[in-house]
């Protein structure tokens, strides 16, 4: 493992374990009511956060810390995907060099001069005067193991067998490029038709957020007062509970739009990016929205509902 997999790896955890911190504190910290449930002879005493606005600013300072953790793996995924589009025009370059009777170290230079993230990369990675194919091949197998980019590591054993192949290499290459064309053009065209679902998913959030307050601002309140009138005519010791309000209720729904935000995330990680550290970025940034308009909608829902 590189340098590189290791330093994400340890922001990776790192990140982890402070979100997780910054949720234990957002219970231990915020005041609570002691909310409590009786039935017959079982008694059930739970102390739940009754300050939403406390729990909205813990929530949004883990979701802070999500997203500086995965900017940078947002980076190395749009890093990976440049390089993937230019890799066929890649190897069409170093084809096109060998066919005109460039040398590989020629060829190669050419491909560097004309820029894009691949040859910059690349240039890094290559460190001597001459290039030959073992050179080529290690710089692009040790970018496709930092990029974890299976197509970089099929180009790598491609463009390094066409290329010891002699007179044949501009044939082997030829055929090399169609068939990474094809399969990388048919890859980003499914990613892009994907996309839209991005937005489905916020749209999701914000209609989850809005309904929520609905529901808090309008039904919870005469919830909680009808079943606290039905609670009293039952006979005595039956049923009872108390301390159950609007703020501890809204305090949960807090939480729960964190780990709404979170499972959308992640789901738009696995099917978009095939990333799940990208798919966290987009949790952080729907936890901070939604968590923002959950605030708004609840100093302004009663007005806007005449409650």
């Amino acid at each position: 493992m590189n340098h590189m997999g290791k330093l994400n790896i340890i922001i990776r955890y790192t990140a982890a374990l402070v979100v997780l911190i910054i949720i234990v504190l957002s219970y231990l910290m915020v005041p609570k009511l002691v909310v409590t449930l009786n039935f017959m002879s079982i008694s059930l005493n739970a102390p739940l956060p009754s300050n939403y606005v406390y729990v909205s600013v813990y929530v949004v300072s883990a979701a802070l810390v999500i997203l500086i953790a995965s900017i940078p793996e947002y980076g190395r995924w749009r890093i990976n995907n440049y390089v993937t589009g230019e890799l066929p025009t890649f190897i069409r370059m170093i084809r096109d060099g060998l066919s005109t009777g460039l040398t590989i170290t020629e060829t190669v230079n050419l491909t560097f001069r004309q820029g894009g993230v691949l040859a910059r990369e690349l240039g890094g990675r290559i460190g001597s005067s001459v290039i030959g194919p073992s050179e080529l091949g290690t710089a692009l197998m040790g970018l496709a193991r930092e990029l974890n980019n299976r197509y970089l590591e099929l180009a790598s054993i491609v463009l390094e067998s066409a290329l010891r192949s002699g007179t044949k290499a501009a044939e082997v290459l030829d055929l090399a490029y169609r068939e990474i064309d094809n399969v990388v053009v048919n890859e980003l065209d499914k990613v892009n038709s994907l996309k839209p679902y991005i937005t489905l998913a916020y749209t999701i959030i914000i209609v989850y957020v809005f309904l929520g307050s609905v529901i808090l601002a309008i039904l919870i309140p005469r919830l909680i007062s009808t079943t606290s009138t039905i609670v009293s005519s039952l006979p005595t010791g039956l049923l009872s509970f108390g301390n159950l309000s609007v703020n501890v209720i809204n305090s949960l729904f807090v939480y729960s739009i964190m780990i709404q935000s979170i499972f959308t995330g992640m789901i738009i990680g696995k099917v978009v990016y095939r990333n799940l550290s990208v798919g966290l970025m987009h949790s952080s940034i729907m936890t901070i929205m939604a968590v923002a308009l959950n605030y708004v909608l609840n100093l302004y829902m009663p007005q806007i509902m005449h409650v």
